[in-house]
């Protein structure tokens, strides 16, 4: 039996890749690439490229928090570990925005977009630890439909699917699978509203 098979054997295994296979890197990644292939063809490879560092560098991070014994889980599970995350994934995002402005300009709104995002979860973490997960794949869902929409249906059909997978692992609680999924989407509208 494989590694993979011992992993889904496990309780919660297919729950596990689900958030694996649906992590907000891998979404935005996939939405990164999407987004340029129509807004910056042109840049489609810089664009690439700089998305695989900014996500390599945050998963650098997340690893050596969690080895260290900093962090529970890879998904900062607790409250008191996301300030440093949403800390760090500004930065990346800082330096993303900078990277691409001039090589892929349209997609300077939508890193803005996702940048004010974190910037309200971070804020409401004294309340609540809302699901990055869900944020990111609702936020994908709702800005792929002027991109692509037949990816955007898929996006948004998966939701309830992830949400499902974020609660038998007990990385969160109903409130916050809801409340990341609105977080992501209210960015996302808010994103289509500014690019008209």
């Amino acid at each position: 039996m494989s590694g993979s098979e011992r992993e889904l054997g496990k309780p919660g295994g297919f729950a596990r890749w689900v958030s694996i296979v649906l992590h907000p890197f891998a979404v935005f990644i996939a939405l990164t690439m999407v987004s340029v292939r129509v807004l910056a063809p042109q840049a489609f490879w810089s664009a690439v490229c700089g998305v695989a560092v900014a996500v390599s560098v945050s998963w650098a991070f997340v690893v050596q928090r969690r080895r260290s014994g900093q962090w529970s889980t890879v998904d900062a599970s607790h409250r008191s570990e996301r300030p440093l995350l949403y800390a760090v994934l500004l930065a990346v995002l800082a330096i993303c925005w900078w990277w691409m402005r001039e090589r892929a300009a349209p997609m300077g709104q939508g890193i803005l977009a996702v940048a004010a995002m974190l910037v309200a979860a971070a804020l409401l973490n004294r309340w609540i630890k809302l699901s990055l997960h869900m944020a990111s794949l609702a936020f994908a869902g709702v800005s792929l439909f002027s991109l692509r929409s037949a990816l955007a249906t898929v996006a948004l059909l998966l939701l309830p699917l992830l949400a499902w997978s974020r609660l038998k692992l007990a990385r969160h609680t109903l409130a916050e699978v809801i409340g990341g999924t609105l977080l992501g989407a209210a960015f996302a509208c808010g994103l289509q509203v500014l690019a008209g």
